[in-house]
């Protein structure tokens, strides 16, 4: 062995460095889909996707509506500082496939309610658990909240697997309380501490 000239590592004895840097998945996004803040070409992909009966019997009294009429909606809501509105893109494609919302923020209680809608041609694809779960990572993580509640029909069965499912919980009923189909139905009242998320 020559002196001073340098010899390799023993494997057992190779240094392990830790990375540098931690990756990190973007606050916005999920597994698969994204949310963005809202853009005026939405309105025409969107709205006729909105205005489906199927879409609308689980939102509540909705009544058909224009393309001017979304984009209304949309401007309205993005000057409202108790409300923060997202369109959920498919990452896939990029296309959008729906919306979500979280309205009536409070910031001395930390807490908002939450609203979502998914066109129909995108159900029963994983979109919707996703956009629901990134949405709440999202107001734990970087908006300072510790609880967020939504409503739900008792006519909506999928909705309301994907809401447990993210981990939130029946907290109480308001019996006959919207009118859907032509008849009068109960709505469930959910909640979701910031602890409580269940995290993909």
């Amino acid at each position: 062995m020559v002196l001073g000239a340098a010899q390799p590592a023993h494997p057992s004895y190779a240094p392990r460095y830790a990375p540098l840097v931690e990756e990190h998945r973007p606050a916005l996004e999920g597994s698969l889909i994204r949310l963005r803040k809202p853009e005026p070409t939405d309105a025409d992909m969107l709205n006729d996707l909105f205005n489906d009966p199927e879409v609308g019997e689980h939102l509540g009294p909705i009544m058909p509506q224009p393309v001017s009429g979304f984009r209304a909606f949309i401007e309205s809501a993005d000057k409202d500082p108790k409300t923060a509105i997202f369109t959920i893109e498919r990452l896939a494609d990029r296309a959008p496939v729906g919306g979500c919302s979280f309205f009536d923020i409070e910031t001395s209680q930390r807490s908002a309610m939450l609203g979502i809608w998914l066109a129909k041609p995108y159900w029963n694809q994983g979109l919707g658990s996703d956009a629901v779960r990134t949405l709440c990572r999202f107001a734990f993580d970087h908006m300072n909240l510790q609880r967020v509640a939504l409503d739900v029909f008792a006519t909506n069965p999928r909705g309301l697997r994907v809401y447990e499912k993210v981990g939130f919980r029946l907290e109480g009923t308001l019996r006959r309380a919207e009118f859907v189909n032509g008849e009068l139905v109960d709505c469930y009242v959910m909640g979701l501490l910031a602890e409580e998320l269940v995290d993909d």
